[in-house]
């Protein structure tokens, strides 16, 4: 029997990596559970800093999937995946393709936005399953001209299935503490992003170290700079913070689920804080990722600050702060938050098994 097929086509740019990372935790999952049965492909843009160092195979692009529309239809056509996730990427033409090889089709959304693309009528009988990963606090109900659609016409019925989490077991968290010399709950993580946000002509990372120089010294917290894989320059030498490039999926969340407080963008990684009930300040270094900030600090689950280090520094001291600390704790042990990776990796793993042979 040869292998089943698995395509993932992420959003792919250079500027931000949350849907790359995304799709590498679900293969990385699923390739254990198939154990040598499977077969993964990506198809990147080869202009992202990890085209390059993607570990499974991978055809790289000139510019984004969705602009090149006939070159990923040839490619699907070609390789006959059993199952192809489209992470907020896909035109209907590559559903279509897929479709026609006998795929099932898979699209996760992480926005509003990107939701309603799942539900454009020339989607009909084209997506199988179609997960939102956000919770339910984090994104407005359907549109009434929304629910209309799906009363209407076969289009899958998008489901919040919360955010996208992979937890690390207790033996990597101990190493990862091990590794970089951290105590659990005396640490400072922060993180901008992929590292290719700019604003107001500075890139957002070099904002997040400033800011963590500073906060080292006020706080007395030790403090770990992630910068990003789309980080172009050559890190800073310090010995007061601890500068990393980029970390394995895992290790970034065995790292943030054991940190006192995060500094962090309004991204996935928002979520992810939220989910793993570590505190979280945020700022939105995307248009997208406004809504999402909002949303968050209306629930009372972020923090929110501006894109100035002053700001940034006086929102973790109050966030370290007793009187706030305890309660973000308290509202993240009460909220309800679905554990998407173990309900899309189940579901892509079922319908893997129950693909042709």
């Amino acid at each position: 029997m040869s292998n089943k097929r698995l395509l993932f086509i992420p959003v792919s740019s250079p500027e931000g990596i949350g849907e790359y990372m995304r799709s590498l935790l679900l293969a990385n999952g699923l390739l254990a559970e198939f154990a040598g049965m499977l077969d993964i492909h990506f198809i990147l843009n080869k202009h992202t800093t990890y085209a390059d160092v993607c570990p499974f195979d991978t055809t790289l692009l000139e510019s984004s999937a969705t602009k090149e529309v006939a070159l990923v239809c040839d490619f699907i056509t070609a390789y006959k995946p059993d199952v192809v996730v489209f992470d907020c990427a896909g035109r209907a033409a590559h559903m279509k393709a897929a479709k026609e090889v006998g795929a099932k089709v898979v699209f996760i959304s992480q926005h509003e936005k990107k939701r309603a693309k799942g539900l454009k009528l020339n989607r009909a009988n084209l997506i199988d399953v179609h997960w939102v990963v956000q919770p339910d606090y984090c994104i407005a109900p359907l549109s009434w001209v929304e629910t209309t659609k799906l009363d209407m016409f076969p289009l899958a019925h998008p489901r919040n299935v919360g955010p996208f989490v992979a937890h690390a077991s207790e033996e990597q968290k101990k190493q990862v503490l091990n590794k970089y010399g951290l105590e659990e709950n005396n640490y400072l993580l922060v993180n901008a992003g992929s590292g290719g946000h700019t604003f107001n002509n500075l890139n957002c990372a070099d904002t997040y170290f400033d800011t963590a120089l500073k906060a080292g010294k006020k706080t007395g917290l030790k403090t770990v700079v992630v910068f990003g894989s789309n980080y172009t320059k050559i890190l800073p030498k310090t010995s007061e913070i601890i500068c990393l490039t980029s970390l394995e999926g895992t290790d970034f969340l065995a790292l943030l689920s054991q940190a006192k407080l995060a500094l962090l963008s309004a991204g996935d990684t928002l979520l992810q804080a939220i989910a793993l009930q570590t505190p979280v300040i945020a700022c939105a270094i995307s248009k997208d990722q406004h809504t999402r900030l909002e949303n968050c600090v209306n629930a009372g689950v972020a923090i929110k600050a501006s894109l100035n280090p002053d700001d940034i520094l006086s929102k973790i001291e109050y966030a370290i702060d007793d009187r706030h600390y305890k309660p973000l704790l308290a509202k993240y042990r009460k909220l309800e938050s679905p554990q998407s990776y173990s309900v899309i990796t189940s579901g892509v793993k079922n319908m893997l098994a129950g693909s042709r042979a």
